[in-house]
């Protein structure tokens, strides 16, 4: 129970509002740490409610010790997580004065300037953008107490950790560090840890390995991109659903479905890193608000989407590996609610599902849509993995090419640079035969 922590009134009024009553195994972990000002890393599941489990404790901590100057700083990846955060940040923070800024790239760099004059409370930033404002003297780095980088896995995977590091050792000496994570690996994440934490307590909870119970997974053979389109056609005309995202891997592929869903009258929009900010944001609030039900897009949108009534992910494409799989349905199942996850899988990507499942320890199932069942049935041969064999290629023999033999003699030695010149004929020599 929320109510068993020593909370002001302010944030517990808050909780209580959104309706949350008991606390997730990953809320009831962290938490209590967070309000001691330890260092941490947690390995939570998307969807496991993480957020709150940082921002309630940040919060509690600046009510706890008021200044005038920015107090805490979270780091996420993608502007996209940046914007829900503050969502978060802004619900929970409701019944006190406690403000927030968000200093994301795409955005106009005045605007997020007036915002830091006003020394607001938290900062949430993707690293690129904040160091830009660090380096115009527009944040005071060495004031901030808290510092949480959200999805370090991604931010690492993205090339952040230098920046992250730079700021971290700005912050002040003091800084309580946090690092949330979906897969925390030891090895990945060494240099980040030996250089922005001390001594953390390490936090594991909910494994990226650990098949999310509230989603039903499935697998459905396919054989070309066409037959692909029709399946998705049959899904959202046939599949009970409020909302579905169909996820590709490429912004091409992902213009290309929307363009045949809309070419069946199944009103869609779509997003990938081509859209426009400010485009992607009405887009999400339409989505949100129930004005549209079937979203097409890139990876950019399988983190940090809290999205409510999701109960329909279509892998269009096979994800490229486990992680961004597990962000994918991560979408849907989110906090005890239910949901599917359909990933369409042609002869091409049997053995990368094949290693996704291996990996977060898992089996779809597979299911077969009469009128749209393909031919690929998946390979005849199959190794112990569950893989196909591939065909091995021979080797191809080297002929070796017949090498001219040069007979190198004495006489040729001797007679080079000597040409003789042909004698001229005199007048009155005999020729022989004549």
């Amino acid at each position: 129970m929320f109510s068993s922590l020593l909370l002001d009134e302010p944030i517990l009024e808050a909780i209580d509002k959104l309706g949350f009553k008991e606390m997730t195994e990953v809320q009831s972990a962290a938490i209590p740490s967070g309000l001691e000002g330890r260092d941490m890393i947690v390995n939570a599941r998307t969807g496991s409610g993480k957020t709150l489990a940082y921002v309630v404790p940040m919060l509690q901590q600046i009510l706890d010790n008021p200044q005038s100057l920015t107090q805490a700083i979270i780091l996420a990846p993608t502007r996209d997580l940046c914007r829900q955060i503050n969502k978060q940040c802004t619900l929970l923070a409701r019944y006190t004065d406690i403000s927030t800024a968000i200093i994301i790239g795409g955005e106009d760099p005045k605007h997020q300037i007036k915002a830091l004059e006003k020394y607001p409370d938290i900062i949430i930033a993707t690293p690129g953008r904040l160091l830009e404002h660090v380096k115009r003297d527009m944040i005071v780095l060495d004031a901030i107490s808290i510092l949480v980088l959200d999805e370090a896995d991604r931010m690492l995977a993205m090339g952040f950790s230098d920046d992250v590091i730079s700021i971290a050792s700005q912050c002040n000496e003091e800084v309580q560090t946090v690092l949330y994570s979906a897969s925390f690996n030891q090895n990945k994440f060494s240099e980040l840890i030996e250089a922005i934490l001390v001594e953390p307590e390490i936090i594991l909870v909910d494994s990226s390995r650990e098949s999310n119970e509230n989603v039903i997974q499935q697998k459905i053979l396919a054989d070309d991109n066409t037959h692909k389109l029709k399946l998705c056609q049959y899904l959202l005309e046939n599949e009970a659903f409020s909302k579905a995202i169909i996820f590709a891997n490429k912004k091409e592929t992902v213009n290309q479905i929307s363009s045949a869903l809309q070419s069946k009258n199944i009103a869609n929009a779509f997003i990938h890193g081509d859209v426009e900010q400010d485009t992607r944001n009405r887009l999400l609030r339409n989505f949100r608000k129930d004005d549209l039900n079937v979203l097409v897009a890139t990876d950019v949108a399988s983190r940090g989407l809290d999205i409510p009534e999701l109960d329909l992910i279509i892998n269009f494409d096979v994800p490229r590996n486990g992680e961004d799989y597990m962000h994918r349905i991560g979408r849907t199942g989110r906090m005890d609610e239910s949901g599917r996850a359909i990933t369409l899988v042609n002869a091409n990507e049997w053995n990368n599902m094949i290693s996704i499942e291996n990996f977060l320890k898992i089996d779809c199932e597979e299911r077969r849509i009469k009128p749209l069942t393909a031919k690929f049935t998946g390979p005849e041969n199959r190794k112990t993995s569950g893989k196909s064999y591939g065909s091995k290629r021979k080797k191809s023999k080297k002929v070796k090419k017949a090498k001219k033999k040069i007979k190198n003699r004495a006489r040729d030695r001797k007679n080079i640079g000597k040409r003789r010149k042909p004698s001229e004929k005199k007048a009155g020599d005999n020729i022989v035969g004549e």
